[in-house]
């Protein structure tokens, strides 16, 4: 949240819950500290900005985001800019897969239901497969 407030010119306390996004322990649950996603990350939309988090915890904000994804429409506004729209965008070893608002409730259930990061990410990416 320190990042983003930075780009974004705020006190971090002035920024909306992050949960109103993204879980926060979905993100704890898929970027474990024990275990190490070496080329994964996940993109959301989080006060009109694109938030980042690699599989090496770090995080990176961009004001702009292309995704490549199986999903066509990335939450803009008529302007073209990112909106707080609730979307997740997962990049791993097999790919890129989009989840919009009305699927990221099943995926947090997936996250919560593993028993570690490397399953948290393979039952995701397998669901996102099948669908």
């Amino acid at each position: 949240m320190f990042t983003v407030a930075e780009v974004v010119g705020t006190d971090p306390v002035d920024l909306p819950p992050l949960e109103k996004t993204i879980s926060s322990e979905a993100l704890n649950n898929l970027f474990h500290e024990d275990t190490s996603l070496p080329g994964a990350y996940l993109v959301f939309p989080y006060c009109d900005v694109w938030v980042m988090v690699h599989g090496d915890r770090t995080v990176d904000v961009f004001t702009e985001y292309a995704a490549t994804t199986a999903v066509n429409a990335v939450p803009t506004d008529s302007d073209g800019q990112p909106t707080d729209d609730r979307m997740v965008v997962l990049s791993a070893q097999n790919g890129r897969h989009a989840f919009a608002d009305d699927e990221l409730e099943t995926l947090h259930e997936i996250v919560e239901g593993a028993d570690d990061a490397t399953e948290a990410w393979e039952d995701t990416i397998n669901y996102a497969e099948q669908r």
